[in-house]
């Protein structure tokens, strides 16, 4: 019996007349209709399995029955298309938009539907169930990402069934699923090597001994950039897998990750992007960032039909970023560096926007994050007459810290100084949620309705600050300033999904989306709770999806969500250094009301596993249509106006080919069209850079791979291409200036395994 999986619907016969007792007890592990029976020796000689909590289960008929539109990333395609970031790999799915700030895909910058994609705040990241976030509550912000290379496959749902997740149920829910132990005893390796002098290097080995299962991988990845990022990171992570009883299993999961790079926010002006896109200014510039991480989950089996699991996980991640500081336009000061706009040393330089004038001096993010919560989640299927059940209920509680100073260096390259900033925030949460699946129909009708309920109670204390005096001037002080605050939502929703014919399903629902503000936006550094509301919506859709066979696989949904309120952080992150107008004077606010509205469609068909080949072409298509994306407040100055960083259409189509002999190619088109960079629609583009139209990008990418197999033993080579046509262009003009997308970049590799 295999306790790592979430129980997926089983087909149980319809009954008549009044409700009997069920016959039958369900199983945990229900099968799939076309699987085999069910063979005992068989089925305890597998691989352990991490109990996890996913999104999706992972049989296809689980996917066909989700009361919402889903997309999954299978282990088979992160094989196929060896993806070099998450960015890559979740670039075909519908709904996604993604930007890439520093060409390595080190920051997860995800957009679903229109929403923005800045650190990825509006949706929720998981890695097997888990937030990863640097702080879920407070500061949601993706400054790390999972790397891709750990993972088995990804999942990403839009609809109602985000509310069995949270605190960020607005955009959808993202989990990385990781690998898990072998059955045996396997050992693995892999190098590449590339343009900019990109390399990654992995090792791997596990096993599965009676009763114990355990993984160890090591990634270690190099990247000079085509921007002199300079990057070096090393993850290393391990996860043992314990059977403790025939309905008991202990998983516990260890993850190391650190990282040092030039990663900055300094993009480049229009005169300095036309003349040269590949430079980076910031030499100064230092990003290190660690991140340890530990869970611990366990699931026991109650009697035939339900099970608890219960997870403790916890994280620390520190973020101590060097910055050196710099003047758009000269003001008469000392600079230690000046450039103008064709990236050249002037004194000279005009003043105009168009240069960067670096100053003699730092300004030190440092931020450690600290983050630990237990949740335990009852799982039951039961049957009461001719309705089948699956009851779902939990809890969570959760704990968060931040601590972050702002250390003003006395030079450029100056990691300490003299500390202007100086505070924690706290933040203590309770979740807890209920959902229940009506089956009805020998399982073809499912309604599910669902409701979480969360409570937070953030609080901020600041030791020194910029302490406002009364002729308008700040003085950096020691204070002892200290501001709580308390908010809690209910999100209500419901899904259904319907089984028309076989292997045609509809799917819709309805819920309310919730996102809480950031504790230092809803508690200002005077010590002032601005008593922000949480961001609220109405997500609405509709939807079919069709599977015939191992052939043919499509989904469309059309989508609307409605925001009550979006709260409107000026961060730098989020562009607040732009031009744009509605930043002016103004702090965070409970702001913008919006409207999203579209469809998204996605396909892929495999002729030759139609017709019995012998080999597998499958052509895959996905396009996502935006065509209302506006602030909806007529009174509001951007009334009707274009959300930011959303694009209209989005298109993505990828061929592949497998061959059984080991011969493996895949062909990929991405293509996104333009986009606003500010919220008032600015089309010109500023000298700056800050502002003005993103242009629409097509993307042409291939890969090619030949693997040798015999029994457990795998020997395999492949090379492939980004950006295959060396197209310049814009990914973002966030935060400050013009961040250009990868040029033309070939990489090699060479894997194994024994």
């Amino acid at each position: 019996m295999d306790l790592g999986e979430e129980p997926s619907p089983k087909k149980a016969p319809s009954q008549q007349g009044k409700p009997q007792p069920r016959k039958k007890p369900l199983s945990l592990k229900p099968r799939d209709r076309t699987s085999p029976k069910p063979n005992p020796k068989k089925d305890d000689a597998d691989a352990l399995m991490l109990p996890r909590v996913n999104v999706i289960g992972r049989r296809p008929s689980e996917l066909d029955s989700v009361p919402g539109s889903a997309d999954v990333v299978d282990k088979k395609e992160l094989e196929a298309d060896m993806p070099l970031n998450a960015t890559e790999a979740l670039r075909k799915v519908t709904g996604v938009h993604l930007y890439n700030e520093d060409g390595a895909g080190l920051r997860l910058n995800i957009g679903i539907r229109g929403l923005d994609p800045v650190r990825s705040r509006k949706i929720l990241v998981l890695e097997d169930g888990v937030p990863v976030a640097m702080a879920p509550y407070g500061e949601p912000e993706m400054y790390y990402t999972p790397k891709i290379e750990r993972m088995q496959r990804l999942e990403v749902v839009k609809g109602s069934g985000s509310i069995l997740w949270g605190p960020q149920t607005i955009g959808g829910v993202l989990n990385f699923i990781t690998l898990d132990p072998p059955k045996e005893l396997q050992v693995t390796a892999e190098a590449r090597y590339g343009s900019y002098n990109y390399f990654f290097a992995k090792a791997s080995v596990g096993d599965t001994i009676g009763n114990f299962g355990y993984l160890l991988q090591v990634l270690h990845h190099r990247y000079d950039g085509f921007r002199n990022l300079n990057v070096r990171a090393t993850d290393i992570s391990g996860k043992m897998v314990i059977r403790l009883t025939r309905r008991s299993v202990l998983g516990i999961k260890l993850q190391f990750y650190d990282e040092h790079s030039n990663a900055t926010y300094l993009g480049l002006t229009t005169p300095q992007y036309i003349n040269d896109p590949t430079q980076n200014h910031a030499i100064n510039d230092r990003f290190p960032i660690r991140r340890y991480g530990l869970s611990i989950s366990h699931k026991h089996l109650l009697g035939k039909a339900g099970f608890f699991h219960t997870t403790m996980y916890a994280h620390t991640i520190s973020r101590f970023w060097q910055r050196q500081d710099f003047d758009r336009n000269g003001n008469g000061n000392l600079y230690e560096r000046i450039l103008n706009g064709k990236n050249l040393p002037d004194l000279n330089a005009p003043a105009d926007g168009s240069s960067i004038f670096f100053r003699p001096s730092t300004g030190n993010r440092n931020r450690a994050f600290t983050v630990a919560g237990v949740e335990s989640r009852y799982t039951l299927e039961y049957s009461y007459g001719p309705v089948d059940n699956e009851l779902i209920a939990g809890i969570r509680f959760h704990y968060e810290r931040g601590d972050e100073r702002y250390i003003i260096g006395e030079n450029g390259e100056s990691p300490t100084g003299t500390i202007r900033d100086d505070e924690n925030r706290t933040t203590w949460a309770m979740a807890a949620y209920l959902q229940h699946s009506f089956m009805f129909f020998n399982r073809k009708l499912k309604i599910v309705p669902g409701f979480r309920f969360e409570l937070m109670a953030p609080s901020r204390h600041l030791a020194r600050t910029r302490v406002l005096l009364p002729n308008g001037s700040r003085e950096i002080r020691d204070t002892e300033i200290r501001e709580n605050s308390l908010m809690y939502a209910p999100i209500p929703g419901i899904g259904l999904s319907y089984e028309i014919v076989k292997g045609l399903n509809l799917f819709g629902g309805v819920h309310r989306g919730f996102a809480p503000p950031r504790t230092k936006d809803s508690i200002t550094a005077d010590g002032d709770d601005l008593e922000l509301d949480p961001e609220y919506s109405w997500n609405y859709e509709l939807g079919l999806r069709v599977r015939l066979d191992n052939y043919f696989l499509a989904q469309a949904a059309g989508f609307v969500m409605d925001f009550q309120n979006q709260v409107i952080p000026p961060s730098e992150s989020s562009g607040a250094v732009a031009n744009d107008p509605s930043n002016q004077g103004q702090s965070v606010i409970n702001a913008g009301q919006s409207l999203h509205a579209g469809m998204e469609v996605s396909a892929t068909f495999d002729l030759p596993a139609l017709l019995n080949g012998g080999f597998n072409l499958p052509l895959s298509v996905s396009y996502t249509w935006v065509p209302v994306a506006r602030f909806s407040d007529p009174e509001s100055q951007f009334g009707g106006n274009r959300l930011p960083y959303s694009p209209e259409h989005m298109l993505s189509a990828t061929l592949r080919f497998f061959h059984r002999i080991g011969f493996s190619a895949s062909v990929s088109m991405n293509y996104i069209s333009s986009q606003y960079a500010d919220k008032g629609n600015t089309i010109t583009p500023s000298v700056d850079g800050l502002t003005g139209e993103i242009e629409g990008r097509f993307l042409l990418n291939a890969r090619l791979g030949y693997t040798f197999r015999r029994g457990k033993y795998s020997l395999g080579v492949f090379v492939s291409g980004k950006n295959l046509t060396n197209t310049t262009y814009i990914m973002t003009r966030r935060p400050q200036g013009i961040q250009p997308g990868e040029p033309l970049q070939i990489v090699g590799g060479i894997h194994g395994s024994l």
